[in-house]
């Protein structure tokens, strides 16, 4: 066996990276995606390489399933077992809007996932510092669990109060629950997250009983569909804090696949970074449905505890990843009152774009592309598909005499540029989001597109930012497939601890951490990680007393004293608030414990494919075509990546086409070969 391969599943299409040891060579490709039965993309994506089953060694998988399964609202019907007095802690919870504007007259609260009729008490009780006052009673359990029988279930969370403090009554009543409902899933909240904030944690434990069949579903239908083509091998699916899991492992921890998808683009940013000796960068991943953007300082990027899933808080970790609902397929359309928007609905693989000649007839971004003359129209791109510019053209006059015709909008080629223009501004917006609202210059930092759509629009997006660097990395259109083979197996572990930040506490915090640890080897033995492969990793949750959030601090358990931890702490704070308050007594909440177990990875080497595809390959400056820089028609040399050798230069415009996406340079920037193959590009001061 000497294939690794790689899978990301996306909305529109489906990226497939296999790395073969042998002549250290990569091979991709890229197929359409099917809504609603993913697992049908991956096949194609493995069948369009003619992989053999006995070849592969290792498979990785990025999912977009469970996002896709709440946003849809399909998950299970669920009920929710809690202690007595706070069944209704789902419905109030901190009684503010999660979604809505502060303004909106018309707003309507998002309903809970489990109804009030499916939220049941059991009458037991933990104190606040975790005494059992009242264990659970066996009789009750099995009273409750015909009244959840009677409601026809499909999986249970259980949540009690302070079970956090101490599990032992979670733990009992599950076991006696699964007992009493054989093949229902009985989901226990502090095996999820062992965190205080009893609302946050009910709300996550709930969403992964309510997503736990649909992915366990999936993920039987793609182990089968994989085994019927040979492939006996480990299976893994991206996570959302950065690494890998197994199969098994998704099937339970559920809410920590929201992600799944965009991190790994994330993942071989990183590692491309380590290449290149760039450790300050933001992560620009457009697709056909949707922009993903992420933030890398000093090479970590930001992980976050306390987030949120469309309007359920999620207490799960995860890369600081902010998404926006503009893509290659987003739908350009006239508002009501006769103004231009773009987006959030999106065309996706099917019809698609009316470009993609599938039936579809409304304009989309990729369409507005194809009538500016920045994608190509002379030759197949992904699937053999060739995009047909009359069918852009038509669907753009379509949307013309939406807004007055001719006579209004004589050119439907300034109309495709004013909505690239508006999309460019919402994606600047969302790079905003993840720099300068958390305390970050990104003039500062270098942007990373990739996607389908990223390397297109990148520039566009730096030059409104004021960014002055963009590294357009190898294989861009397949760069989210090629993380999911970077990313080591790892799972984040917590244990609440409330106290001031002293050497007492320091030494009370070691104690714990030793819980943490073990926690931490268990699951790596589970994931067949040998010792000499595991690495563990502290940090701690402090905040100033007082104050209602924390930031996660870096803790080497063996040697930093309360002082350490104290410096630390104020210089994070100083970072993204602009002060610290050096006096002011510090409090500890949680600690924390990142386990993560080394495995074999691709090596990121390009050189080999790219001169294995070179062959035949136009010659940089051979052919041109017109392009529109959104003021005029311009000729644009048109680039054959896989000929560029280290070294090559060349200045916007330009378009350079290469695995899976289109580059567009435009007038002002200059890409250089780097030896990594990726192109590294830089605003010339001479434009200006």
């Amino acid at each position: 066996m000497y294939l690794m391969v790689g899978i990301d599943v996306g909305g529109t299409f489906t990226d497939i990276v296999c790395f073969d040891r042998r002549s250290r060579r990569f091979r991709v490709a890229k197929v359409p995606s099917f809504p609603g039965e993913q697992w049908k993309g991956i096949v194609s994506a493995l069948d369009s390489l003619q992989v053999h089953g006995a070849d592969v060694m290792r498979v990785a998988h990025g999912t977009t399933i469970s996002t896709n399964a709440l946003l849809e609202l399909k998950g299970a019907r669920t009920a929710l077992v809690t202690t007595a007095g706070f069944r209704d802690v789902l419905e109030v919870g901190r009684t503010r809007r999660l979604l809505g504007g502060l303004f909106d007259m018309f707003f309507r609260r998002t309903p809970p996932l489990v109804p009030r009729d499916r939220r049941f008490e059991i009458d037991e009780r933990i104190t606040g510092s975790g005494e059992v006052l009242r264990p659970v009673d066996p009789a009750q359990v099995s009273s409750l669990a015909e009244r959840i029988l009677e409601k026809d279930v499909q999986a249970v969370a259980v949540c009690l109060i302070n079970a956090h403090r101490n599990p032992a009554n979670e733990r009992a009543l599950c076991e006696m629950l699964s007992r009493h409902l054989p093949g229902v899933p009985v989901v226990m909240s502090t095996e999820i997250v062992r965190e205080r904030g009893e609302y946050e944690r009910t709300s996550t434990c709930v969403l992964n009983a309510y997503l736990m069949p649909t992915m366990q579903r999936y993920l039987g239908a793609l182990e089968d569909a994989l085994v019927a083509r040979g492939v006996h091998v480990p299976l893994s699916i991206m996570s959302s804090n950065g690494g890998a899991m197994s199969f098994d492992q998704a099937a339970r921890f559920v809410v920590g696949t929201f992600l799944s998808g965009p991190v790994g683009g994330v993942i071989a940013s990183m590692a491309l970074g380590r290449q290149m000796g760039v450790e300050d960068f933001i992560t620009f991943d457009m697709g056909g449905t949707s922009t993903d953007v992420a933030l890398v300082h000093r090479g970590q990027p930001r992980l976050s505890f306390d987030n949120q899933v469309y309007a359920y808080p999620l207490r799960a970790p995860q890369l600081d990843i902010h998404t926006i609902g503009a893509g290659g397929g987003s739908i350009v359309r006239a508002r009501e009152d006769g103004t231009l928007d773009v987006g959030p609905e999106s065309a996706g693989a099917f019809p698609g774009p009316a470009c993609y000649g599938r039936g579809g007839t409304l304009p989309t971004i990729s369409d507005a592309n194809l009538v500016l003359g920045r994608l190509p129209a002379d030759h197949a791109i992904a699937s053999e598909l060739r995009l047909s510019v009359p069918a852009a053209q038509s669907a753009f006059e379509g949307l013309r005499d939406k807004l007055g015709g001719a006579a209004v909008l004589p050119d439907t080629v300034k109309l495709a540029s004013v909505a690239v223009e508006i999309a460019i501004s919402k994606m600047a917006a969302a790079v905003r989001e993840i720099s300068v609202h958390r305390g970050f210059d990104p003039r500062e930092f270098a942007l990373i597109p990739y996607g389908g759509a990223g390397p297109l629009h990148a520039f566009l997006v730096a030059t409104e930012l004021g960014m002055r660097r963009v590294i357009v990395p190898p294989f861009p259109g397949h760069i989210s497939a090629l993380g999911q083979m970077c990313a080591d197996y790892r799972r984040d572990f917590s244990v609440p601890w409330i106290g001031t930040l002293e050497a007492t506490a320091v030494a009370q915090m070691r104690e714990l951490s030793v819980e943490l640890l073990a926690q931490g080897h268990a699951y790596l033995e589970a994931e067949s990680v040998a010792a000499a492969q595991r690495s563990f990793s502290h940090s701690v949750d402090i905040r100033y007393a007082g104050q209602s959030f924390t930031l996660s601090i870096p803790w080497h358990e063996a040697e930093d004293q309360a002082s350490d931890l104290a410096a630390r702490f104020h210089q994070r704070h100083r970072e993204t608030f602009g002060y610290a308050s050096d006096e002011s007594a510090l409090e500890v909440t949680t600690l924390r414990l990142a386990a993560t177990g080394d495995i074999e990875k691709p090596s990121l080497v390009f050189e080999e494919t790219y001169a294995h595809f070179a062959q035949g390959a136009r010659m940089p400056g051979s052919i041109s075509r017109e392009v529109f820089d959104g003021t005029e028609w311009r000729s644009a040399g048109v680039i054959d990546r896989a000929a560029c050798r280290t070294g090559d230069q060349f200045d916007g415009p330009a378009v350079i086409e290469d695995f899976g996406a289109t580059t567009y340079l435009p007038p002002g920037w200059r890409a250089t070969v780097h030896e990594s193959k990726a192109l590294v590009c830089e605003w010339q001061d001479s434009a200006e």
